[in-house]
């Protein structure tokens, strides 16, 4: 078994098509086919959390460890997210203010490399979400 990716699978008994995910958020385009997946393949420890439709909307399901994804499931993920011990998928969705402005954000726990200041510049504040997820964040000034 994988002890480093989840496995998604076309068919049930994690058999037939398959794709590889590290943790992270995956919508409909980052996945090789819109509602394939039957059955999943997950590390001990591993979080996947199934959503029916894109942009992580819609009916969710989460799942932690390896198996079908159960009838109610089957061949409708269109969106998906993977979290390991160390690495949780934090995901910010919706649109709030129905303007079409709204987006994903993905911030990795223990993501030293993210440079959190260029990371949001740019970015229209204050940011229009309608669910948040903040997992252990800590943000310091830089004085400027």
């Amino acid at each position: 078994m994988a002890k480093d990716h989840v496995i998604v699978h076309g068919e049930r008994g994690c058999k037939g098509k398959s794709q590889t995910l590290a943790p992270g958020v995956y919508d409909t385009s980052a996945l090789d086919d819109d509602d394939f997946i039957s059955s999943v393949t997950i590390p001990k420890g591993w979080t996947v959390t199934l959503y029916e439709d894109a942009k992580f909307s819609g009916r969710s399901k989460t799942l932690t460890a390896t198996g079908d994804v159960g009838d109610d499931f089957n061949n409708i993920t269109s969106s998906l997210t993977v979290s390991s011990p160390d690495k949780e998928a934090i995901v910010k969705t919706g649109d709030g203010h129905k303007d079409g402005k709204g987006g994903v954000i993905t911030i990795e726990e223990n993501d030293v490399d993210l440079d959190a200041t260029a990371f949001l510049k740019g970015r229209d504040f204050p940011p229009k979400f309608e669910q948040i997820m903040v997992l252990n964040f800590t943000m310091a000034p830089d004085g400027s």
